[in-house]
């Protein structure tokens, strides 16, 4: 009896213990509390695209897009060739030594360019108002990437600043202009520039508001000829040495503007220093460049002014600009570029010699050496533009545009004449679906001036050959494929 009590008894505490073990087992697989998830939530307070960054009070938006462009005749993206804004179209990729102004059999008759860009656009609400910080930057591949040079890939950046209590400090467009354009080339009549800038806008209500801006001068610096002193270079193309100083003051850079259902119009102007360095031996002393310099005070005026026109179509618009510079010829355009500047117009195709060439060359620049009155003398340049957009339908738009500049270099100067271009182009642009767009453009771009394209130097040294003169004329477009997110 005993013995079987005491198996009994073994039984029961080996099922007990089992029975503990396994209890013990299911306790350590039961779930432990988990922290609640955050997810990401949409941010309504700026507009669509806006979510919160988790566990922030900061809205962000992503945006960007894929590109395919191929284009004829230009220097860059549906820039014509007819500018030194940069060196690809005006030399090939091989052995050939001509650069701008000259074409030749070894220069490309089309580019292409594919472009990858990314926005982040970061909002937060303070007692002072939106604090946002803004960046826009991205990849390209490029056929050509420069003179002489061949295909490859590079950077693209395009802006990055921050807003706060009404202050922009950053990359951005310049407060000089509206930063409008239907077209995909950048016109060369009319101020369109990117740059640097400290600047404070002012808000009174009924969409009014005034900026003052100081402006990195870089961009707008077209440079300070002084052909007199023989400065002109026949290797690898024509241009002039440049006799501008360091910068010292910021372009001054100030605007009112209204923005209200009708459309929006600016004023604007803009103050800019021109430095320059006296050429050796044409003032007493001067015995070394860089031993004297002196500066004086460009200026510019604009206007522009975008009206709605829904009457005709929803989405039409017309886009008037106006502006006029001394001593500040980037305020008037001149480059087919956002984020440069050019010191020459024209384009010559070689011949059996310089003189043989046909087609046109004129050096431009923020003043020129007088050598009559031993001195600097500003250039002075107007121009205009206008440019209409029309929907056919939600899906088929169209565009058409165009400008006229006109510059005068100061009388007596050596090597530098008036020169005038004027554009007329046309786009339509297809959006089968949301966010794609496929367009054609083509454009007419002539440069004319008063003489023919001659040699005109007559310095005391002997040493220039100041090509300039002549007109000439470019037809250019191209196709563009973008989609956008």
């Amino acid at each position: 009896m005993e013995v079987t009590l005491n198996i009994v008894k073994s039984a029961l505490l080996g099922s007990v213990a089992g029975l503990t073990a396994i209890a013990g087992a299911h306790a350590a697989d039961l779930p432990v509390k988990a922290k609640a998830v955050e997810y990401v939530r949409v941010c309504s307070a700026y507009g669509a695209g806006f979510y919160y960054i988790p566990g922030t009070d900061t809205c962000l938006k992503i945006d960007g897009f894929a590109r395919f462009d191929t284009y004829l005749n230009s220097t860059g993206t549906f820039n014509p060739a007819i500018s030194s804004g940069t060196g690809a179209g005006f030399n090939g990729p091989g052995a050939g030594s001509a650069a701008f102004p000259y074409r030749d059999d070894d220069d490309a008759s089309y580019l292409t360019r594919v472009r990858a860009v990314m926005g982040m656009d970061a909002r937060t609400q303070t007692d002072y108002g939106t604090l946002r910080s803004y960046i826009r930057f991205g990849m390209n591949w490029e056929s050509q990437t420069g003179a002489g040079s061949g295909s490859g890939i590079g950077m693209y950046f395009e802006r990055a600043f921050i807003q706060f209590a009404g202050f922009t400090f950053g990359y951005s467009q310049s407060f000089f202009d509206t930063g409008i354009s239907y077209a995909y080339t950048t016109l060369y009549a009319g101020s369109n520039q990117l740059t640097s800038a400290l600047a404070y806008t002012a808000q009174f209500g009924n969409g009014f508001s005034a900026t003052i801006a100081l402006e990195d001068a870089a961009n707008r610096i077209t440079g300070v000829q002084a052909t007199s002193a023989g400065v002109f270079s026949t290797t690898g193309g024509l241009g002039y040495s440049n006799y501008q100083s360091g910068q010292e003051i910021p372009d001054i850079v100030g605007n009112i503007r209204i923005d209200q259902a009708w459309g929006s119009a600016q004023f604007s102007a803009a103050a800019h220093q021109v430095g320059a360095l006296t050429p050796i031996g044409t003032a007493t002393g001067t015995s070394f460049l860089g031993q004297n310099s002196d500066d004086t005070w460009g200026w510019a005026l604009g206007g522009a002014v975008e009206i709605k026109l829904p009457m005709i179509a929803k989405g039409d618009s017309l886009y008037i600009q106006a502006n006029y510079a001394d001593g500040a010829l980037s305020y008037v355009g001149l480059s087919g570029t956002n984020q440069g500047r050019a010191t020459g117009l024209g384009r010559v195709d070689l011949g059996s010699s310089l003189l043989t060439s046909g087609g046109a060359y004129y050096p431009l620049s923020d003043a020129t050496w007088n050598a009559n009155t031993l001195s600097y003398s500003t250039t002075t340049a107007w121009a205009i533009q206008a440019q209409y957009r029309h929907f056919w339908t939600p899906g088929v738009r169209s565009s058409v545009f165009g400008g006229y500049v006109d510059v005068s270099v100061s009388d007596n100067t050596v090597g530098a004449e008036d020169v005038s271009l004027w554009q007329v182009g046309a786009n339509t642009i297809w959006s089968p679906v949301k966010n794609l767009d496929l367009g054609l453009e083509v454009l007419y771009s002539k440069v004319d001036g008063d003489v023919p394209l001659n040699n005109y130097a007559t310095n005391g040294t002997g040493s220039a050959t100041a090509l300039v003169g002549g007109s000439t004329d470019v037809w250019s477009g191209g196709f563009r494929a973008q989609r956008s997110f």
